[in-house]
């Protein structure tokens, strides 16, 4: 009966030892969470790696794959197998800004937007010239407004989409979301120009009831 105890005892610390050093879920996490590893993370990790050089020429080309597959996923709104393929392809190669564009939006729909705004801004440095991440920076900064209703969040929204004219004065999506910002700051005359513009570029970057909404303003 004491070795009974003794024998379930150990078990019982070995299993809290045990996820004590290997954290949980963490491949629903941009990075896995950015922690240790266990042994039996680390050696899940090399597997994967082998079984992909199996497979691709080279690790960019596997990277691509997962890349690939973690936005198929995330237009399927599946997020959690979408940021597993992320991490996957984090895994392979750090170096695409795609991964953390995908990190980012991940994170700010599931009403993360200030997490988010990290990775938006890796991928703005891995790709200084792509006008959709200031799309995408905005867009979090109009989330966070709404929690806080802190009228700063919309001026750091408006630069940031500034700057994404800059790079790409025809991104009818960075007139839509300057439209937005200012609507939100109840300037109705810059609203309804850059929706103007909006609608010229890009017609489908308009919300048709917030078009509705102006409009009657």
């Amino acid at each position: 009966m004491t070795t009974k105890l003794f024998t379930i005892g150990f078990l019982a610390l070995f299993s809290l030892f045990y996820t004590q050093n290997c954290p949980e879920k963490i491949n629903i996490l941009p990075m896995y969470g950015e922690v240790t590893k266990c042994k039996e993370q680390l050696e899940s990790d090399k597997e994967f790696l082998a079984e992909m050089d199996r497979f691709f020429p080279k690790r960019r080309d596997a990277m691509q794959d997962r890349i690939k597959s973690g936005w198929k996923y995330f237009y399927e709104n599946d997020f959690e197998t979408s940021m597993k393929r992320f991490n996957q392809a984090w895994l392979l190669n750090p170096e695409s800004y795609e991964i953390y564009w995908g990190f980012g939006n991940i994170i700010a729909i599931k009403g993360k937007p200030k997490d988010a705004l990290k990775y938006f801004d890796m991928a703005k440095k891995l790709n200084p010239t792509n006008s959709d991440f200031y799309v995408s920076t905005a867009l979090a900064y109009s989330q966070i407004f709404l929690e806080e209703k802190n009228s700063k969040l919309l001026n750091s929204a408006i630069k940031d989409l500034e700057k994404g004219l800059k790079l790409n004065p025809k991104n009818g999506k960075l007139y839509s979301m300057l439209s937005t910002s200012y609507f939100y700051l109840n300037n109705i005359k810059e609203a309804k120009k850059y929706l103007v513009e909006a609608e010229k570029l890009d017609s489908s970057s308009i919300n048709k009831e917030y078009k509705r909404i102006l409009d009657s303003k």
